[in-house]
């Protein structure tokens, strides 16, 4: 059954697009074509494939097509037109002619009589065998709404009596455009499939690819056909490390990159630097650019993100959208911190376009994640899984909400980083830095107590939720503040301190991201913070010690 998939994959728009052209009659070719994959549904599993399954298929919506015109006396003047075809051998593709029939069914549904937002739905609808729905998933309207513009567009060419054709010279630079963008939706879904099983539909990335190529080679001086074809090739150079082995997705950051097609990458790399020579840069060579810009860079760590907002404002001023303004700010978080990058995505939240749109959704999630901001994060991933089309976004969005539920279920940052068992651990870790640092150790010139780790873990415990161990056991909090304050007037000597608590976080076994992230800003909050006096005189003696929860400071 797998073969039979395959073959119907490859052959629905080859078979749509010869049987538009040769009957000049859209819906026509739609039906015939679906009855005949119909038919080899049935015959198929019974007799096998047969050796030319694209022959087999061809044939029989011929002949069904014949049939369904001569029961009807509107079609009966095309019969002998038809006749006339049928008897003449069918032209072979030479010199400049597109040698795919899919390509002229492509300029024909980009045909400037359609309205803009029906061209790539009709062409994603009946050539590259996308669902309504899928269609309607690619350009972010609604099924009902898809429906509509497909049975329109249909109807216009129908009416309009538009040629299944390639256009003249004069007529390329008006229609490329339209053709363009239809051929990277494909691509688009195929890169991240809008429903199904699996992540990618490589067949249909492919198959943009193949088209993309043959535009490429027929129109070498349209740098934006190379700037494309350069944008898919980079994108497509990741396909083998973006998926796990079952199906899960992996993260850019998370990525091998040793399994990246390199080939592809030069190729991309090469056409990049073609489509951005010798004028003004189009919206896809940009994006290539950016692209370009991720396959170079050796780990996630070393990506230059500087570059790549940079680019991203220039393809947002070239081409205004709110999915490039939604890429940008992911950019930004990378670039300036998550905080920046949640306030650029919580100023397009009004955003019609991307209200029911799957990666913003998914976007915001991680930002409040990394930000520590639990409960947001775990609302975020609900509207993400409410909102994914495949199962490995789903299965993405469940693994995320399950692994925040784990952490939300516990009511304090104390229970996350262990209790008092691992704030002891990260106390020891943290000192036995401290003291190891000539400049940090300096806060220590009075001599350490022999159980300051013990103390600092239990003031550490009270003020990240746990119970009032420090207040009950020892002396009062101003005694550990100037036992552990560092010099509050030497900000070098703070940072120092900083750096060492990171390590300290690592070296005591605290590595889930948000539980560091929150230790993190408590301890530089704390270490900053005016509490911490360089005199002990200046500190008040039964001060009650401040709270910090997931949120940070609670009054």
């Amino acid at each position: 059954m797998d073969q039979v998939e395959h073959v119907f994959r490859e052959e629905r728009g080859r078979l749509l697009a010869a049987l538009a052209r040769r009957f000049g009659d859209l819906d026509l070719a739609e039906e015939v074509t679906s009855e005949a994959i119909e038919a080899a549904l049935t015959r198929w599993p019974v007799d096998g494939v047969p050796p030319n399954p694209g022959g087999w298929l061809m044939t029989t919506a011929r002949r069904k097509a014949v049939d369904r015109l001569r029961r009807d006396q509107v079609y009966a003047a095309k019969l002998a037109i038809l006749q006339v075809e049928a008897d003449r051998p069918a032209p072979q593709p030479v010199g400049d002619e597109l040698p795919d029939e899919r390509l002229q069914l492509f300029f024909t549904c980009a045909h400037p009589a359609l309205a803009p937002e029906d061209r790539g739905a009709l062409t994603l609808r009946c050539l590259a065998g996308l669902t309504t729905p899928e269609v309607a998933r690619a350009f972010l309207v609604p099924t009902a709404t898809m429906a509509k513009r497909i049975v329109r567009a249909k109807k216009k060419i129908r009416e309009a009596r538009i040629p299944f054709r390639v256009p003249g010279p004069d007529e390329l630079p008006e229609r490329l455009p339209g053709v363009l963008r239809v051929i990277y939706s494909v691509f688009t879904e195929g890169y991240a499939a809008s429903s199904g099983p699996y992540l990618q539909r490589l067949d249909l990335a492919e198959d943009a690819i193949r088209l993309a190529r043959i535009l490429h080679r027929l129109l070498p001086s349209e740098r934006e056909t190379g700037g494309l074809l350069a944008l898919m090739l980079l994108i497509h150079a990741r396909r083998d490390a973006r998926s796990g082995p079952d199906g899960a997705i992996v993260l850019l950051e998370d990525q091998d990159r040793t399994r990246w097609d390199q080939d592809l990458i030069a190729e991309g790399r090469a056409l990049v630097v073609a489509a951005l020579t010798g004028g003004a840069a189009g919206p896809y060579a940009v994006q290539a650019a950016i692209h370009a810009v991720h396959d170079e860079a050796p780990d996630f760590a070393a990506t230059d993100w500087p570059q790549i907002v940079q680019l991203y404002d220039v393809l947002l001023e070239l081409e205004p959208s709110p999915v490039i303004a939604l890429n940008r700010a992911a950019a930004i978080a990378f670039r300036d911190g998550p905080e920046a990058g949640l306030a650029l995505l919580d100023e397009l939240a009004a955003e019609p376009r991307l209200r029911d749109y799957h990666p913003y959704a998914v976007a915001r999630a991680d930002l409040l994640h990394r930000l520590g901001r639990l409960p947001e994060a775990i609302t975020a991933y609900g509207q993400a899984l409410a909102l994914a089309g495949s199962e490995p976004e789903r299965a993405h969005a469940r693994d995320q909400l399950a692994e925040l539920g784990q952490t939300a279920a516990m009511e304090t940052v104390y229970e996350a980083a262990g209790g008092s068992e691992g704030l002891v651990r990260l106390a020891a870790a943290w000192h036995e830095l401290v003291m190891a640092d000539p400049v940090v150790s300096h806060a220590f010139h009075g001599g350490a107590k022999p159980d300051h780790t013990e103390r600092l873990a239990a003031y550490w415990g009270e003020a990240l939720g746990g119970p009032p161990a420090y207040t009950t056991t020892y002396e009062t909090e101003a005694f550990v503040q100037r036992l552990h304050s560092g010099n509050g007037e030497h900000d070098e000597m703070n940072r120092l301190a900083i750096d060492c608590f990171d390590q300290a976080m690592t070296d005591a076994g605290l590595t889930d991201p948000r539980v560091r992230q929150v230790l993190h800003d408590y301890f530089a909050w704390a270490t900053f913070n005016t509490m911490y006096q360089h005199r002990g005189e200046d500190i008040q003696d039964g001060q009650a010690v401040v709270q910090w929860s997931w949120d940070g400071l609670q009054a």
